[in-house]
This record gives C-alpha cells, structure tokens and sequence, in this order.
C-alpha cells in the first residue's frame, strides 16, 4: 500500500435529501478515517450511501475534494469513489480469480496481481480462486464482492481513490471473517481513504470506528466521535433500552433484559 497523503481531502454533504426517504443534512468526513453508520432497518442508511455515491438521485450537493460529484464523468467517479451495495444482482458463472480481475483498469499486471493477492491474503481467498463464483456460500460470494470492491480503490493500483462506501458488508460473514475484514479496512483508513460503513452491530462500530452518525427514519439523530454513542442516543435511535458495560478499558451496549 502507498502512503496516506499528508492533507487530507473532505467529503461533504449539503442539504442532502431524498424525498420521503432522506431528511436535509450537512456533513463533512475528511479521509483518513473509518464512520459507521447506525440504524434500524428503513433508517435512510442505503438511501445516504447511495447519494454519496452519486448511484440515487437527491437534492443538494455532495462534494469530493471540494469537486461537486455532478461535474464528474463516471469513470472519473468510479477512480475516486467505490461502493458495495447491500444487494447484488449479479451471479457471475466464472471463476473466482476472474471475477476479481474484471473492470480493473489501474496499474500494470504486475501490479494488478500483487494488489489482487494482497487482498485475497487479507480475507483468506486465496482457496476460492479456482471455484466459480456461483458455486460459493453466501459468505463466500461476499468477501469475493467485498474484495472486488476494495480492489477499485486500492491505494497501489489507483492513488487517486477517495472514498469506500460499504452497505452491510459484515452481513453473512462469520464473526473470524468480520474481524479481518475490520482489520483490513481500519489499514485502508490509515492510508488515508474514508471509510463508510453501514452497520448494525453498536459494539463493533464503538471498537472500530472513528466517528458514527446515527440516523432514525431518515433523519440524523446523532453524529460525531464514538464517545457521543450512550444509553440516551441508543434508546432514541433503536427504540430499546441498553445496559451500560465497562471491563477491560472498553465499553459496550447490550439490550436490557
């Protein structure tokens, strides 16, 4: 991986909504960080993922480095900024090595097969390689689109990438697979990008998030530092009562019994 570069560049939003989906925000994330989005089902996550990423149309501005994501081209947004949907369509009747390489443009083979490897060493693909893609558990078929993701803006092969936009990519992992997952992605923010990730789970967000933003029927309850996140928030964002969990220098939320 390349270096982080040393002034950070910011995505924002401005008066950002989807009607009867998405109420008006503002934010602005610089890079060089990972942000966990929190909700419940129907929350607006997907609907803000997909505005930032340009893929739902919506009212206001989201910016790139300062550059509206409207006067880009689409291969100019597709080197800057990537996105794992929560649903994917596509079943590809190939194997796994090739559904990796498709669409990667950046770097040279050489390059190209070091960053793939890098990637399939980081969540434990190299055993899928050979084996079609839709043959695979469902488990399997999303560390390969995960991987295929992360393989757009990868530091080595595209310098140029900004922001990883993630709807649900824990969901069908085992709990060993959500850890190296977490891992690689805290390493892709430390090399500067933005990570944004939709999650549902409030304590892996707490241990590894940077910063949280809370939404609840399409409107932004709560956003800031991991530290905002507390039985008040919780309650109001969830509509459940938590128990507070202190042990080990850490903190944690469970549902009150």
């Amino acid at each position: 991986m390349c270096p982080a570069d040393p002034a950070p560049w910011r995505l924002e939003a401005r008066a950002l909504a989807i009607p009867h989906r998405l109420a008006p925000l503002d934010l602005a994330w610089s890079g060089g960080q990972l942000v966990a989005l929190l909700g419940p089902n129907g929350s607006g996550k997907s609907s803000l993922l997909g505005a930032l990423a340009g893929l739902l149309p919506a009212d206001g501005a989201v910016l790139l480095g300062g550059e509206a994501i409207t006067t880009l081209s689409w291969p100019e947004l597709a080197t800057r900024r990537a996105m794992l949907p929560q649903r994917q369509p596509q079943l590809f009747h190939i194997p796994v090595f090739q559904v990796l390489s498709l669409g990667l443009e950046e770097g040279g083979p050489d390059a190209q097969a070091q960053a793939v490897a890098d990637v399939c060493d980081a969540l434990e693909l190299a055993p899928l390689l050979a084996r079609d893609f839709s043959r695979l558990s469902g488990g399997e078929q999303q560390r390969v689109l995960i991987a295929r993701t992360l393989l757009q803006l990868w530091p080595s092969l595209n310098p140029t990438g900004r922001v990883l936009l993630l709807d649900e990519p824990l969901a069908g992992l085992d709990l060993h697979h959500q850890m190296a997952l977490l891992r690689l992605l805290k390493q892709l923010a430390a090399q500067g990008l933005l990570v944004v990730v939709a999650i549902h789970d409030i304590n892996l967000a707490i241990d590894w998030a940077d910063r949280v933003l809370c939404l609840q029927q399409g409107r932004v309850v709560g956003e800031g530092d991991v530290g905002i996140i507390d039985e008040a928030l919780l309650e109001r964002v969830f509509q459940i009562r938590t128990d507070r969990i202190e042990a080990a220098g850490r903190t944690w939320f469970m549902p009150s019994l």
